[in-house]
């Protein structure tokens, strides 16, 4: 896949993601203002990738209301970096296919604990 633009909605749901407040959300959020899209996932679920790398950290969990649905905000520690953004993963529960990731106003969001 090519990198993108995030959509509308992807916009949305990562700027909601970063108000939250946590160690080192201002520097992702400055990371976030240029933020591609490099791949997703390929179950066709709304999940984004922005960069490939090791060491997964969840910084930002939040829950869908109305259902079972969550979604997390993760990075990857870089040596030379720092703290990287590296995408937003979606994780549906039950038979319907998402393929969008759900307007914020339905999120409970909560930082992550590490």
């Amino acid at each position: 896949m090519d990198t993108r633009p995030l959509t509308e909605r992807e916009r949305a749901v990562l700027d909601t993601l970063l108000a939250t407040n946590f160690d080192g959300a201002a520097e992702l959020r400055r990371q976030a203002a240029d933020v591609q899209v490099t791949g997703g996932c390929g179950c066709g679920c709304p999940s984004i990738d922005f960069r490939a790398g090791r060491g997964m950290i969840v910084r930002v969990d939040a829950v869908v209301h109305g259902g079972h649905d969550s979604l997390f905000l993760y990075t990857f520690a870089d040596p030379e970096h720092g703290e990287l953004l590296g995408g937003i993963e979606y994780a549906a529960v039950g038979d319907e296919r998402r393929t969008e990731l759900p307007p914020p106003d339905r999120l409970t969001i909560t930082p992550a604990r590490r």
